[in-house]
């Protein structure tokens, strides 16, 4: 058997062969047309890869050993450096490749047990898109922060009174009246109608119009009414309009790849959890089956937890966090989803939430929402290699 391990940095690659007869071969390839034919030449019908994951930077080496039907491992970052850990400090291109390589010759079983399976068509595409709206709302919150940072300068009060600056009543508001001077002369009702021409939930207007124009008599902006704050303003308005109507269509696109899927279905079957949040967490973690337990997802997501103890100290104990943290913020969401639904749904993990914050255990938030998070995976493992949906009765108080 011929292995081959890869050190894959941006554009090009390292690369060490070792056959059969133990002979060691190093090259270096580009990634594109010709820099892989290079890698082609050293390739047999009995040749195995290794290599680590490296994000982008990896996958045109990925996409090119699938068209070619060729056997390879993606070895996680962490858990190749474990495992090509040694006393000496001697660290480059080369030496990586030929360590990986060194992997597959003494370590193959150990490998291909720890190694993910390659991800279907549909978590692919989950993955592409779940990434897509995580940015989308980072870039959306940034300018959101650009904005509320303007209005301290024009009208302060409006950043108290809409804690959803991204919402269309909001968004509407701040083009209009994002100065008290522009509510000078106006009665209620009239700026409450202007209002209304853009708006149709007429209850939410009346209520925050009637707290925008109270408050617009007694504001001491940091601006004029004729700066240019004003209209940079209405640009970031314009802005998060935009990114609003990407991100729905996201979620939407999201929602309906993972809607086939029976780990889908198994996961949003939990009261609270929610379709979108189920299809982002399928998109950070893939197929859910491939985890023979709930300690592997643990892991995988980093909820693990990371024990130090030597002689007579004893660290108090904490997550590892170095698992995908996305995937653990997507897992924090659905608690906080299912704490806020509590009063229309039955879910045990609502219970134990305040079983761990109440004596004997008087837990802080953040650590029942970890210890919900551990419940959750149990909760989703036993499902899916169950074939089950969601029973409240069945479930473990």
């Amino acid at each position: 058997m011929n292995i081959i391990g890869i050190d894959v940095s941006q554009g090009e690659s390292h690369a060490t062969l070792i056959t059969e007869e133990a002979e060691k071969v190093a090259f270096k390839f580009k990634h594109n047309k010709s820099g892989f034919q290079i890698l082609n030449s050293y390739i047999r019908s009995n040749t195995i890869i290794i290599f680590e994951t490296t994000g982008v930077y990896s996958a045109q080496l990925t996409a090119y050993l699938k068209s070619k039907k060729v056997k390879f491992y993606e070895l996680n970052p962490l858990e190749a450096k474990l495992r090509m850990a040694s006393l000496r400090r001697n660290k480059t291109d080369k030496n990586d490749s030929f360590k990986l390589a060194l992997l597959g010759a003494t370590q193959l079983t150990e490998i291909k047990n720890h190694c993910n399976k390659q991800s279907a068509l549909p978590y692919d595409s989950l993955r592409i898109l779940s990434l897509r709206y995580k940015q989308l709302i980072k870039c959306r919150t940034r300018i959101l922060n650009f904005l509320r940072s303007s209005l301290e300068l024009t009208f302060p009060e409006l950043n108290q009174i809409f804690k959803k600056a991204y919402a269309v009543l909001a968004l509407q508001v701040f083009r209009m009246y994002c100065h008290p001077d522009f509510l000078a002369g106006l009665t209620l009702k009239e700026m409450t109608n202007r209002v209304y021409q853009f708006v149709s939930r007429r209850i939410l207007i009346q209520s925050y119009c009637a707290q925008v124009w109270l408050v617009a008599k007694d504001s001491y902006p940091a601006v004029p009414a004729d700066s240019l704050e004003i209209e940079i303003i209405s640009e970031y308005c314009d802005e998060i309009e935009s990114y609003n109507k990407e991100i729905a269509y996201i979620q939407s696109k999201l929602i309906k790849t993972a809607v086939g899927l029976d780990d889908f279905k198994v996961i949003s079957s939990i009261p609270g959890a929610g379709q979108l949040n189920s299809a982002l967490l399928l998109g950070f973690t893939g197929d859910i089956a491939r985890f023979d337990n709930y300690k592997q997802l643990n892991a995988f997501l980093g909820l693990d937890l990371n024990r130090y103890q030597s002689g007579k100290y004893g660290k108090g104990d904490t997550i590892n966090r170095r698992g995908s943290s996305q995937g653990r913020a997507v897992e924090t969401d659905m608690i906080r989803s299912m704490l806020r639904n509590q009063g229309k749904i039955q879910n045990h993990l609502v219970d134990y939430y305040y079983k761990l914050k109440k004596p004997p255990f008087n837990k802080h938030d953040k650590v029942a929402l970890i210890a919900c998070a551990n419940h959750l995976n149990r909760t989703i493992i036993n499902l899916v290699h169950t074939h089950q949906l969601y029973n409240y009765s069945k479930a473990i108080h």
